[in-house]
């Protein structure tokens, strides 16, 4: 079978071409503004032209993705960005938070602003163990965490393995330009002193390769051409520290050539070698990309069909 050719990184950056307003008519570069319990409610970046800059660029200007899709929200925090979700079309969301007061003021701001309760759930746990439980999601809402862990891929596989069609990423990334993970401790920076706690800022090159390999497309956010960086609070956002992607996940492949793979896959485990061998080799001959494969194989085994 010839291959097709994958999926690689557009290159592209996504311009805000001006705010407009939200369904109820609020002024779009105002959202909090009118949502003031955030601003009290939040730990992180509690600053109002922040949150709007970051509302603007990562739900506004995605609001047609994100109207009646199924959302899961990654670190969900006090519910700002799933209220907004929520605000934006959303038809349902769901928040992962490991801080059980975190979780409760979420739910308390939803109460706060009239949200149906069968719009939202926020669960407390662990993001990794959380995920493989959750109802099935349209689009995954991944802001302020990726480089506060060491394991991308395990979280990028376990994303995967939902199907969602979108992934938003916002996150700090390191300046090195090779594909690569920058240690750091969350305080000290890099290089980090002996024995700290350490977090993983991947480089912009270390993210684009980690996102192609699973076969999947992204455009990044234009940050420096938005007009939304003037502020100091956003000094992250214009020297480029942290950046913001929209991944397109949800690449078709016909199931009947998914389960063929796979089963390919399982009938070679008896040859005596690396089973990422055999994944990289299957994946050659089917025309995906081995971590797409290695994907589809671990939901094989747990019995879950690929869809």
């Amino acid at each position: 079978m010839r291959s097709r050719r994958l999926c690689r990184p557009t290159g592209n950056l996504r311009r805000v071409t001006g705010p407009r307003g939200v369904g109820d008519g609020n002024d779009a570069a105002r959202f909090f503004e009118n949502f003031p319990r955030f601003v009290e409610t939040s730990e992180t970046g509690p600053w109002l032209d922040r949150l709007n800059a970051r509302y603007l660029a990562l739900i506004h200007a995605n609001r047609e993705l994100i109207a009646g899709a199924r959302v899961l929200d990654l670190a969900s925090h006090d519910g700002r960005f799933s209220f907004a979700a929520l605000q934006n079309g959303a038809a349902r969301v769901v928040g992962i938070e490991h801080e059980p007061h975190l979780v409760s003021k979420a739910n308390e701001n939803m109460a706060q602003h009239g949200v149906a309760p069968d719009r939202y759930e926020f669960v407390l746990g662990d993001m990794f163990d959380r995920i493989p439980e959750i109802e099935p999601c349209d689009v995954v809402l991944c802001f302020g965490i990726l480089y506060h862990i060491n394991d991308h891929m395990r979280l990028l596989s376990t994303i995967a393995e939902v199907e969602p069609r979108t992934l938003i990423i916002d996150s700090n990334v390191s300046h090195i330009e090779r594909a690569a993970i920058e240690l750091r401790a969350p305080v000290a920076g890099s290089p980090p002193p002996v024995g700290a706690q350490l977090e993983g800022w991947p480089s912009k090159a270390g993210l684009d390769a980690m996102l192609s390999s699973f076969g999947w497309t992204f455009e990044y956010f234009d940050w420096p051409g938005s007009g939304l960086v003037d502020s100091e609070k956003m000094e992250d956002y214009r020297v480029g520290r942290r950046m913001s992607v929209v991944v397109t996940c949800n690449e078709r492949t016909d199931p009947d050539v998914r389960r063929r793979a796979v089963e390919q896959v399982f009938e070679r485990r008896q040859e005596r070698r690396t089973e990422w061998f055999v994944i990289v080799e299957t994946a050659e001959q089917f025309g995906m990309t081995p971590q797409a494969l290695a994907v589809w194989v671990r939901q094989a085994e747990q019995g879950r069909a690929p869809g």
